[in-house]
């Protein structure tokens, strides 16, 4: 004959408390350290929560371009490109320069392959490149960002 097990309710529920409870440590668990390792940028350092207060920006337009492809392959890009700066005289200095700043940007761009710019990393690259152009282009203060405004890679 088979026996009967009797099984108290008191301990019923508290295993099944316990599991739930250890599901929800875990998971929050999980969220900490993956939202940690996400918060970081590529080379390493940690991003700040806190937004800063936009600068004067200035429109460098639209860039409809060839990019870097095999002969028989041709690829483009359509990119509109706003810059902001530190100051107001900077952007007054790119208005008189704007030959020689389309210029840098329309090199640094022409010199990718749209593989390049399908990766979170080649976008980066193209933006700090264009930075850093666009910085030896000024004498009075600073680019502090490069913004992206459209972006289409056909």
């Amino acid at each position: 004959m088979a026996r009967k097990v009797e099984v108290d309710l008191k301990l019923l529920i508290v295993a099944v408390a316990f599991v739930i409870i250890a599901t929800v440590g875990s998971a929050f668990t999980t969220y900490l350290i993956f939202r940690g390792s996400a918060a970081q940028t590529p080379q390493g350092q940690e991003t700040t929560t806190t937004r800063k207060e936009l600068g004067p920006t200035h429109p460098l337009g639209e860039f409809t371009l060839n990019l870097l492809s095999s002969p028989n392959q041709r690829r483009y890009i359509r990119t509109e490109i706003v810059l902001e700066t530190s100051n107001k005289k900077v952007v007054g200095e790119l208005e008189k320069r704007m030959p020689q700043v389309r210029d840098e940007v329309i090199t640094i761009i022409r010199a990718r392959t749209a593989e390049d710019l399908s990766t979170q990393a080649g976008m980066e690259s193209l933006r700090l490149d264009i930075l850093k152009a666009m910085n030896a282009l000024v004498s009075t203060g600073e680019v502090t960002d490069v913004f992206f405004i459209d972006l289409i890679i056909q």
